[in-house]
């Protein structure tokens, strides 16, 4: 049984504290990082972009593209681009305005020409100065230390190993707590996200390694508190913009907890609606927080060095929102539209189209017919979240449907649980077995 937690001015004061810790850490550690001696670092930045840049050297992944949009297996070497540039230009005589300011250089006067400023940057060609510092850029602390020692291609290999490794627990953990349906519907969802693209770019690493990270806890850990889940999903925000370029943070928010409502399957099937709700809303709540507070923390410390820092992160929030040009529901339309090839019809269009009829003839045939339980209607709300992501963030979700399109695993993982939640699955067992069992008989 889940024990409840009752939010009072005791724990306003125990979220206030975690908040201020997690503040004092991000800064320690970018700090840390950014007094590390740059040479074997620049060297490593120096080699990688070389390497990028010559085909004999290395062929990056087939990559889709379709007219207007990038397709589902683009990897985003831009990104990684500014992330390398930050990296490289990191002042050992100011670091702490440094980490703040997060200065890059390049030849164009466009901060968004990443590999060509890049590729200035260590020739030594650049003339333009950019800041970027409405981000944390926590991934300084993570892969400034490794490029000491190892190179772009380097890093990717072993991200490769991590990521898919911590997949492949995660599944396992799922088919021994749940059972093969939850790995079933698990598999399918990183299918659909194409998962083995992602350890190619920096840039998508950080939300997926938190959400796999985190899923493992819930799913590992014999703490069944509500305090416990809300600290986590407090912490997970915070770190989401420590770490994340705004890649696709809600992925954070809704996976994880689905794997509450899994673990904890035999006490949430017990609760009414408004229980397993106001759950939901806790949880919300303590991610919007944690998202929100330390974005805006950031904000205001670099305001102390760079009041520039407000209006332009004004500017970036209302752009990525409604854009330039194109009427408020034209602009929504796209977004969705994008979203939804990208995900189901870009690659999988036959695949969708026979888990469709699969899904509604069993449906039809095998639905419960009493009352449903209202963890089905909980399920049903998280399969609908990257939509109003993208209703919110329609710009961006333009832009970058290359990658926004994955914030749609929840959206195929809470669809399967629902699915599993209103049909009889001992029926639908027993006639797949009867169905093999006839199979075999004609055979002999």
């Amino acid at each position: 049984m889940m024990e409840r937690y009752s939010l009072n001015k005791k724990s306003i004061f125990t979220f206030g504290l975690i908040f201020a810790s997690l503040i004092a850490i991000y800064l320690l550690v970018l700090y840390i990082s950014a007094l590390l001696p740059s040479e074997g670092i620049k060297k490593n930045i120096k080699e990688s972009v070389q390497t990028i840049n010559d085909p004999r050297d290395w062929v990056d992944p087939i990559t889709f593209s379709g007219g207007e949009t990038k397709g589902p297996y683009t990897i985003n070497i831009g990104t990684d681009a500014i992330m390398m540039n930050v990296i490289y230009n990191m002042n050992l005589e100011s670091p702490f305005k440094s980490i703040l300011l997060d200065r890059l250089y390049g030849k164009s006067d466009n901060i968004y020409d990443c590999m060509p400023n890049l590729i200035a940057t260590v020739d030594g060609d650049a003339t333009h100065e950019f800041f970027y510092g409405r981000y944390w850029h926590g991934y300084i602390a993570l892969w400034r230390p490794l490029f000491i020692f190892f190179n772009y291609l380097d890093l990717r290999t072993f991200n490769f190993f991590v990521f898919n490794l911590l997949v492949f627990l995660l599944i396992i953990f799922t088919t021994k707590k749940s059972g093969y349906f939850m790995a079933l519907a698990l598999s399918l969802s990183l299918i659909y996200i194409n998962f083995w693209v992602i350890p190619m770019a920096f840039q998508y690493l950080s939300v997926f390694y938190l959400t796999l990270i985190s899923s493992l806890i819930i799913m590992v850990s014999e703490v069944q508190k509500e305090s416990f889940y809300l600290k986590l999903f407090f912490i997970i925000a915070s770190l989401t913009t420590f770490l994340d370029l705004l890649t696709v943070p809600l992925i954070t928010l809704g996976i994880p907890f689905l794997f509450i409502l899994i673990k904890n399957q035999n006490d949430i099937k017990k609760q009414s609606f408004k229980q397993i709700f106001t759950l939901l809303f806790k949880l919300g709540l303590c991610w919007i927080l944690g998202f929100a507070l330390t974005w805006l923390m950031k904000i205001i410390i670099v305001s102390i060095t760079d009041m520039s820092v407000i209006s332009e992160s004004i500017k970036q929030l209302q752009y990525r929102t409604n854009g330039a040009g194109g009427s408020f529901l034209e602009t929504r339309y796209v977004a969705f539209y994008r979203n939804l090839k990208a995900m189901f019809f870009g690659i999988y269009s036959l695949q969708t189209l026979f888990i469709l009829i699969f899904v509604i003839i069993s449906w039809l045939i095998f639905r419960k017919k009493e009352k449903l339980s209202p963890v089905f209607y909980i399920y049903g709300i998280i399969t609908i979240l990257p939509y109003m992501w993208y209703f919110i963030a329609a710009e961006h979700s333009i832009m970058h449907n290359s990658f926004t399109y994955r914030l749609q695993m929840m959206t195929i993982l809470g669809f399967f649980l629902a699915y599993k939640e209103s049909v009889d699955m001992d029926k639908l067992k027993n006639s797949f077995k009867t169905l093999r069992k006839n199979i075999s008989i004609q055979k002999k």
